[in-house]
């Protein structure tokens, strides 16, 4: 097998696939059944998605480029249905300055290379057809943020895809998972210390692509050497799962929670509902998630206001002094530790109650948080019903036991 000529016509079969100067999205199959998806403006590739393991390709590249960004702490809300819930998380992460356009680049980069490797990795490049050829494209999309021009592309792809063959690896995929088969053979041939190493890494269930990277390997090198071991029937490569999808909430879906839980909690006192005039504050530098708590908190009556700039948060609840305080942790320039921190030594404020959004769960973030005083967390992205016990909690008990105690200093000790 030639490997020039078979780049060459992967590009070649693209381009008579595809209209000139296209804008649009190009779904394509192979005989297993597999969908890849490619975007184009203008006749330029803006994104690909797709295959056996976007999911896992796509948290790869995002920590491989962005390592401060935590995505489990990602609060990720739209009012649209969007062509590729990745693609979309990457635009709104720039929008939101979380990221810079490099580092944007660097993920949308990364994964074409991937996803062309991939395609051209097919037996039968013929055999990819076309299932879905649209031409509308999304306000995310008419916009890209990173172009590659068909020629550019291939010429990024084509010396990665001839190393690969020229290691005889063109029937292996990088997206496959290491498996031990013979363990007593991996120990008899390798030190105890290798031996030790190698079952903890194969037992984590990772792709060599995943391997390399965490491995900070380059993934040729890496590959090579276990293919010594496959070769002896050591070690088999098998395909793994791809790992779970982000969680991306649709402020309609939102909505439609919101009024089923109003219609149950409908049926409250007169007298309730008229003390419902306390504040709440949420305090994240995203802009969504200020919206989407500004719909649950005024629909419960209560008064809301959303502060995105950290460094303005302290100064702005000491003028306001709100009733419950919402807190997002990971922010530039101030955390919500640190402003946590600091509003319990403002007298006050030292006894409002602080609810922390997080997506972080560990024994040492809890036992920070409760450190700097904060009074709950709640994972992100934010849970309706949670939210509604957090406002219950702390305004409408609070409010029952404050009125209770009230009128029970009233009422004589001789009675």
């Amino acid at each position: 097998m030639t490997t020039k000529p078979t780049t060459a016509r992967f590009f070649k079969h693209l381009i008579r696939l595809i209209p000139k100067q296209f804008s649009g999205k190009v779904e394509l199959q192979n005989t297993d059944g597999q969908v890849w998806q490619l975007y184009f403006y203008r006749g330029c590739i803006t994104w690909a998605t797709g295959g056996s393991n976007s999911w896992r390709r796509w948290r790869r590249n995002c920590t491989k480029c962005c390592p401060r960004i935590s995505l489990e702490t990602l609060s990720l809300y739209t009012y649209d249905v969007c062509e590729s819930w990745q693609y979309y998380i990457v635009n709104n992460l720039l929008k939101q300055e979380k990221i810079s356009l490099s580092r944007a680049i660097c993920i949308i980069k990364n994964t074409l290379i991937e996803v062309l490797f991939d395609l051209i990795q097919q037996d039968h490049l013929d055999t990819l057809k076309i299932t879905s050829l649209t031409c509308h494209l999304q306000a995310e999309m008419k916009q890209p943020i990173f172009r590659l021009s068909i020629y550019e592309a291939f010429e990024k792809v084509k010396p990665i895809w001839q190393a690969w063959c020229e290691a005889n690896l063109q029937k292996y995929s990088p997206n496959l998972s290491p498996v031990l088969s013979k363990p007593e053979l991996l120990e008899q041939y390798t030190s105890a210390l290798t031996y030790q190493k190698l079952q903890i890494l194969i037992s984590k269930k990772l792709t060599l692509r995943d391997l390399a990277f965490y491995l900070d390997r380059d993934l040729l090198k890496l590959t090579k050497i276990f293919m010594n071991y496959v070769h002896q029937d050591i070690i088999q490569l098998t395909d793994v799962p791809d790992l779970p999808a982000l969680s991306v909430v649709k402020i309609e879906a939102l909505n439609r929670q919101t009024k089923e839980i109003q219609t149950k909690n409908s049926q409250l006192p007169e007298t309730i509902i008229k003390s419902q005039k306390k504040l709440v504050v949420c305090i994240d530098d995203c802009s969504i998630v200020n919206q989407v708590m500004e719909k649950i908190v005024t629909k419960k009556g209560y008064q809301f206001i959303g502060i995105q700039k950290s460094a303005l948060a302290v100064s702005t609840l000491i003028k306001i002094q709100p009733d419950l305080i919402f807190l997002d942790i990971e922010m530039p320039i101030a955390n919500g530790y640190e402003i946590c921190s600091q509003l319990r030594r403002i007298p006050h404020l030292k006894n409002i109650p602080i609810i922390i959004l997080t997506g972080r769960g560990s024994v040492v973030d809890r036992v920070r948080a409760q450190f700097v005083g904060c009074s709950e967390f709640i994972n992100k992205p934010v849970n309706l019903e949670k939210i509604e016990a957090i406002i219950h909690k702390y305004l409408y008990l609070a409010n029952t036991k404050t009125d209770i105690s009230v009128v029970g200093s009233l009422v004589p000790a001789s009675c």
